[in-house]
């Protein structure tokens, strides 16, 4: 054996490392507790029906398909479904004794951006006659011209009322409100908007007045009526035979509409000021907010500039 080799074999063993035994206690303790802590969660949502994330995933969910549509400030709010669920999983304010869910969806028809909140104007009325107020909606009501979207209302409601128990009240206490039970057989034409076809003429301003509509409606863009009252909103059609502009001015200041013993100015209109030179066909509206039981009215048109008053009578 040559010197080398002698001090090769010779040449000590590296130790072995041995893992020490607090650290794998400490990790079978850590097991031990994730699966006691797992198993106690677990028995929570069975037993006593704690709502945790993630946890019993989403209970058995009821459906009634509905499909009536009413319009509310001018929106077109159509009542998809209603569901009922213990719980919802993906409601950040779920209750867990009981949960009703509204799917909606939401059209603007007018000209106007539109915006409020669910949260102001739904309302569940049970039948112990209770009012619920949502507990989550999915996002505000913020609609463009034209513009269609989806959303979500939910209320926390008994397991022991069903679905068909149940009334949307749409539009706060102090709103022309609307009633629609989630029988899914309601009725809702009469919240619908009613429009009476007229021929009423007026020569006013040196101008050519047709009257050719009168619509009766709950709201108009962006507005709800007040409890106890409708808009009647007025279509008109505008003729200029003059050889010159005709500079009326604004409907706030020339046009009343006259029921019983009241006079009152208009809540909206969409007429132009000024009508040019052989305009023809001008057309535009023009909205007040009268009782829901008036349905017999005139239309004044105020003196002014030297020009005569003139008046329309109709019937809605």
């Amino acid at each position: 054996m040559t010197p080398n080799q002698a001090h090769s074999s010779l040449s000590p063993v590296p130790p072995q490392k041995h893992r020490s035994p607090n650290r794998v206690g400490c990790i079978l303790l850590l097991v031990v507790v994730l699966i006691v802590l797992g198993a106690a969660a677990y028995a929570a949502t069975v037993l006593w029906n704690v709502h945790l994330p993630g946890i019993g995933g989403q209970p058995q969910i009821t459906t009634q398909n509905l499909g009536q549509t009413v319009p509310y400030a001018g929106v077109d709010v159509t009542l998809l479904n209603a569901q009922q669920s213990q719980s919802f999983a993906d409601d950040p304010h779920t209750a867990n004794d009981g949960m009703i869910r509204l799917n909606v969806q939401e059209k603007n028809s007018t000209q106007s951006k539109i915006s409020w909140s669910y949260f102001d104007v739904a309302q569940l009325l049970l039948p112990d006659k209770t009012r619920v107020k949502p507990a989550y909606v999915k996002s505000l009501v913020s609609l463009a011209p034209g513009v269609s979207a989806t959303n979500v209302i939910d209320f926390a409601v008994p397991s022991s009322d069903s679905i068909s128990q149940l009334t949307l009240l749409l539009g706060r206490d102090s709103e022309a409100q609307m009633n629609i039970p989630l029988s899914g057989k309601a009725d809702a034409n009469q919240y619908q908007p009613k429009t009476t076809q007229l021929q009423g003429q007026a020569l006013y301003y040196g101008l050519n007045w047709t009257l050719k509509s009168a619509t009766a409606s709950y709201s108009i863009a962006g507005q709800q009526a007040s409890s106890g009252n409708r808009y009647v909103t007025l279509l008109f059609s505008v003729d200029n035979t003059l050889s010159q502009e005709a500079i009326v001015g604004s409907p706030y200041s020339y046009m009343r509409l006259h029921y019983g013993n009241t006079s009152i100015v208009p809540a909206s209109t969409t007429l132009p000021v000024s009508f040019e030179t052989g305009a023809n066909n001008v057309t535009g509206t023009v909205s007040f907010l009268v009782p829901q039981n008036a349905t017999a009215f005139t239309l004044i048109l105020l003196q002014q500039n030297g020009f005569d008053q003139a008046s329309i009578n109709f019937h809605v």
